[in-house]
């Protein structure tokens, strides 16, 4: 398993239990983000939904084709029932911002 897998699934993993965290909405939406809009959030090196900090951030990085998948499939093994969607949207802050305002 490479090591940006290993770095993802942490990172998911931690946000989604910080209080602000944005995979904590992501988490309950049911959905999971396309790989390029997910590689964006990773690519910034912190969640700008967690203003407080309470996570901290990460050194910035990407996944390749076969390392988002093995992470999605893990985020769905997870979230029985999640999927991936891009709710038509082309970019991780579109992206985001719908999904906070259906979900959030």
């Amino acid at each position: 398993m490479s090591r940006f897998i290993i770095q993802a699934k942490r990172v998911l993993a931690e946000n989604s239990k910080v209080l602000y965290g944005f995979f904590g909405v992501v988490e309950n939406s049911g959905l999971f983000p396309p790989q390029d809009f997910i590689n964006e959030f990773f690519l910034v090196g912190y969640d700008p939904c967690d203003q407080d900090e309470r996570m901290g951030g990460w050194s910035p990085f990407g996944l390749t084709q076969e390392e988002y998948t093995q992470v999605k499939e893990w985020w769905i093994q997870s979230h029985p029932g999640a999927r991936e969607d891009s709710l038509g949207e082309s970019c991780w802050d579109d992206w985001a911002t719908a999904l906070l305002e259906r979900f959030g």
